[in-house]
Order: C-alpha cells, then sequence, then structure tokens
C-alpha cells in the first residue's frame, strides 16, 4: 500500500513537471468534418489555447446548445467546466485523475515517447499554414490515412484528442486508434478512409498563432461552480 502511494505522488509530480514545462505555447482550431456512408456529413470545430501553466479546449456546440470550456490547471489539480444558458454562468470542477479524465496519459506523456513504427513517406510536401509538412501513408486495423505531418509543433494528434476525453467513463478509442498510426510530429492536414462502416474523416488544424494566449480564456470570474469530489 505505501509503495503504491509513493509511485502516485511519483506519477502526478511527473505530470505537473510536464505540464508547468509546456512545449507549445499558442492556440489554434481543431476542425474535424465526418462523411458517412449513406451520404450525411458533420464537422464540429474545437479551439485549443495552450497558456505557460494551463491549457483551454472550447468545445463549439450546436443546436443552441451552450459552448463547454474546458480549463486544466496543473496547479490544484483541477479540471474546470465553464457555460453559458439563459444569461446565466454556470461550472464545474473535477479532480484531475484518471476517473475523470480517462484520457489523460495520452495528453500528458513526453513528445516523441508514444508508440513508434516505421513510416512510409510519400515523398510529397505541401505549405500548410505556414509550416512545411510531409505526407505519411499510414493504416490502424479500421483506417488508412493520408497524414500531413509538421516537427515543428511538439504535440501530437493523440495527446489533442485526449483533451476532448473528460468525463467518468469517456471513451478513448478513437485517440487509441489514431495512436496506432505510430507517428512523431503533428498532423495539419489528416484524411482518413474507413475500412469498415464507419465514417471517413478529415481533420485540420487551422488558425495557428504562436508564442501568445489571452489570458481570458482561463478565467472563471463570474461562473456560479459546483466542485464535484473524487
Amino acid at each position: 500500500m505505501i509503495k503504491t502511494y509513493i509511485s502516485l505522488i511519483v506519477f502526478f509530480s511527473l505530470i505537473s513537471n510536464q505540464l508547468l514545462a509546456q512545449s507549445f505555447n499558442g492556440s489554434f482550431d481543431l476542425v474535424v468534418s465526418l462523411e458517412y456512408q449513406n451520404g450525411n456529413k458533420r464537422s464540429d470545430t474545437l479551439s485549443y489555447y495552450f497558456g505557460k501553466e494551463k491549457t483551454a479546449l472550447l468545445i463549439h456546440s450546436k443546436r443552441n446548445q451552450p459552448d463547454l470550456r474546458l480549463v486544466f490547471n496543473v496547479k490544484d489539480s483541477t479540471i474546470t467546466g465553464l457555460f453559458e444558458q439563459h444569461n446565466k454562468k454556470g461550472g464545474y470542477i473535477l479532480p484531475m485523475n484518471l476517473k475523470y479524465w480517462p484520457g489523460m496519459h495520452f495528453a500528458l506523456r513526453d513528445y516523441g515517447t508514444g508508440p513508434r513504427t516505421k513510416l512510409k513517406y510519400s515523398g510529397r510536401i505541401k505549405e500548410i499554414q505556414g509550416f512545411t509538412t510531409q505526407e505519411v501513408i499510414a493504416e490502424n486495423e479500421e483506417y488508412t490515412a493520408n497524414l500531413w505531418v509538421s516537427n515543428t509543433i511538439e504535440l501530437t494528434m493523440s495527446s489533442l484528442l485526449a483533451y476532448q476525453s473528460v468525463g467518468s467513463g469517456k471513451d478513448t478509442k478513437d485517440l487509441e486508434l489514431f495512436d496506432q498510426f505510430g507517428i512523431e510530429g503533428l498532423p495539419l492536414l489528416s484524411q482518413l478512409k474507413s475500412k469498415t462502416d464507419r465514417a471517413d474523416v478529415v481533420i485540420r488544424i487551422i488558425n495557428i498563432s504562436e508564442g501568445y494566449v489571452d489570458e481570458k480564456i482561463f478565467n472563471t470570474d463570474g461562473y456560479s461552480i459546483t466542485k464535484i469530489d473524487e
């Protein structure tokens, strides 16, 4: 029991150091477009903000639902969810742990330490958002993919998708599937073709801004917030 307790302390200490030493400082939008086998289409946009000590994810909702802003704060090991509806500001605070953030270890592992495979480069190069990217042809058990990868931004798609996995019992299958591609670097354009009956997926990273994040995105003033215990 004592050894387990000490191991947990070391684990969360490492996590704190990783977040405090955030390698990317800036923001961007991630646009996910789905095309289903029946021809139906759907597109969703998420905005990411990486500060020096905090990270925020803004989930842009549809159908008159409020946007959800998630603020990840390593100093007090919390995840704060914020929303506005009917002119009222509400929210909740979750403890930052694997129960409420199942994808946490994907988001917080050191850059370059995830699963790796021998990459198949096509030799094609594309300029995207001012970054030079190389096309990688990859596949996993459910998709074949064309990934236009930049090695300039020290983030991975698995880490980005992991920030969406907040909530007890949240499914992490999608980010695990992306992890199977085994690439290092951030794909600024991902084109995934389904091998089964799932939707084809296009993921684009746009509006990249480096070196500055408006601290207002992390502000919780004026919100009525409920704390949820472990």
